[in-house]
């Protein structure tokens, strides 16, 4: 069983579940092993990379102002009695509701492998 890695939005290798990493280059034997492996036993035997979803809290406290800003707002709201800081804390909450858990999920196997594993066979059946 194989596990494809992501790492940033580009960086990508193989996971051997019994352990090790695959780096995904056509040089490297246990990459060919991998694509060998998926030819003979399926796609099935790859799972996608984790899909790491973030929570309400994770996204608000990205999107709040410094705290140092948010006293300055409440000062002005203070003195020109407006609610901007209330306006602007709201506007994220209502943004990233409490109902957004976050979690983590499977996704699907890259089209790459596939590609991978349907140039082998080609090349095996010439």
């Amino acid at each position: 069983m194989y596990k494809i890695q992501t790492f940033g939005s580009s960086f990508q290798h193989i996971e051997k579940l019994s352990g090790g990493v695959i780096p995904i280059d056509e040089s490297n034997s246990d990459y060919q092993q991998f694509i060998k492996d998926v030819a003979e036993q399926g796609i099935g035997i790859v799972e996608g990379p984790d899909i790491i979803e973030l929570g309400y809290s994770y996204l608000r406290s990205q999107e709040y102002p410094s705290r140092e800003d948010q006293l300055d707002m409440m000062y002005w709201d203070k003195v020109n009695g407006t609610t901007t800081w209330e306006d602007a804390i709201q506007a994220i909450k209502d943004k990233y509701p409490k109902t957004i858990t976050g979690g983590t999920t499977i996704g699907e196997v890259p089209d790459w492998v596939q590609e991978a594993v349907n140039s082998y066979n080609a090349s095996i059946n010439n």
